[in-house]
């Protein structure tokens, strides 16, 4: 069969193994109609007034949107978004364009005007640089003691509309929500106070940092905090299937609408395998899943959990980008799981419990990574390279153990594997 791999697909041959499943997210009878979804929704929102209604009151709107390792639903969603703030009473030169890029690398101008396409042309458009510490209004703390430091551009309107994916998270549980608030429109230092929150009093990665997981989360009870000291947010939830597509719009309060989205969402995206295999193949899904390494992790997150101990996960992630992070190697040269931890108790830093999760899954399992990075660098993250495929299958059938049992995951960034 084929799977995506950046922008295009892979032949991949198992028929030496014995027994192979595939995991393929259903296909629905038909396509959803975005357009009609979010009209529905924005008229008719979870526990709060429609967007119309809020549009009426408001002076200055800004939408927030996902950055460019995210689908990019924004192009289908912003339109009916505008269409109901400028019926509202608002005019172009009131609404302005975020993106929520967080900690992500910073996004070219072609990179911005591919994520709002040509309905948005003509207005403002700004993304957050998290270093710049002199862009960000001081809000306070936490209950945690996060520091709430968040962008002028999203404080400066009245109305915040933030339009996100519902995904599943490895560890804040499920994206999108207040997720764009926090990190997505926040400074380096409140995401790096959240983010600290993945590590225990012990140095481990705290048990409730999980997918799917909401309650007992540190990450997300401290990003809901710090997202409800931003007054006047409206939240669009998009609802994917397992490849990805729009399949339903919640929207309304930023916390309410985002758990409706996660309950309408979780039946879609959560797939049950039976028992742990031996070998597991899964594609991140192709671009803009294995972007970079750091989104790529997700895919080896979500394929590790079906598979045994000691058994083998091919992951397909280009990682056109590299490894989407300035740190993340610098860990694995520490000495191991042990030391990490050590350093992450006393120096925190964005990306150590990435290193961290993957170490805890490599002393488990073997990962081979089918990906334009080097060799080296590969290697130096723990796992093995492969130039292809082919050569993929090849080291796996060199690894000890039986390979009587094997799944092929073809998009599985979106989707959990449950076993």
């Amino acid at each position: 069969m084929k799977l995506p791999y950046g922008k295009q697909e892979v032949a991949v041959d198992l028929t030496g193994c014995l027994k192979v499943k595939t995991f393929t997210p259903p296909e629905p009878e038909a396509l959803a109609d975005p357009e009609s979804m979010t009209r529905a929704s924005l008229s008719g929102p979870v526990e709060s007034p429609s967007l119309g209604a809020l549009a009426r009151e408001a002076r200055r709107a800004v939408i927030a949107i996902p950055d460019r390792t995210r689908p990019r639903v924004a192009g289908e969603i912003l339109p009916v978004v505008l269409d109901h703030l400028l019926e509202g009473g608002l005019d172009l030169g009131q609404i302005s364009i975020f993106v929520s890029t967080g900690t992500h690398a910073e996004h070219s101008d072609e990179d911005l005007r591919g994520l709002v396409g040509d309905t948005a042309a003509g207005l403002a458009v700004y993304q957050n640089r998290s270093g710049r510490l002199e862009d960000y209004e001081d809000l306070g703390t936490t209950r945690r003691g996060t520091p709430v430091l968040i962008n002028r551009k999203i404080l400066e309107a009245d109305l915040k509309i933030v339009i996100g994916t519902v995904a599943y998270h490895y560890f804040a549980g499920w994206g999108g929500g207040r997720k764009m608030l926090v990190p997505g429109a926040a400074s380096i230092e409140t995401t790096r106070a959240n983010h600290r929150l993945t590590i225990d009093d012990k140095g481990d990665l705290h048990p409730g940092c999980r997918n799917g997981v909401l309650d007992g989360n540190p990450v997300h009870e401290d990003m809901v905090d710090a997202a409800r000291t931003i007054p006047g947010v409206f939240s669009v939830n998009v609802v994917l299937d397992g490849w990805s597509r729009i399949a339903g719009v919640v929207s309304g309060d930023l916390i309410e609408s985002h758990l409706a989205g996660i309950e309408a969402a979780r039946p879609l995206l959560e797939m049950p395998t039976g028992g742990r295999c031996d070998l597991a193949v899964a594609s991140a899904g192709g671009y803009p899943f294995d972007l970079d390494f750091v989104q790529a992790h997700k895919t080896i997150d979500h394929a590790a959990g079906c598979v045994r101990d000691g058994g083998v996960v091919i992951v397909l992630a280009e990682c056109a980008d590299g490894l989407g992070s300035d740190n993340l190697m610098s860990w694995f040269e520490l000495g191991g799981a042990e030391a990490v931890s050590r350093r992450l108790l006393w120096q925190y830093q964005i990306h150590g419990h990435t290193a961290l999760a993957l170490m805890k899954k490599l002393e488990r399992i073997r990962v081979i990574l089918v990906s334009s990075l080097g060799r080296r660098t590969v290697e130096g993250l723990g796992m093995m390279a492969a130039r292809d495929i082919e050569e993929a299958v090849t080291l796996a059938d060199r690894c000890p153990g039986e390979k009587g049992l094997t799944y092929i995951f073809p998009c599985a960034w979106g989707i959990l594997p449950v076993a």
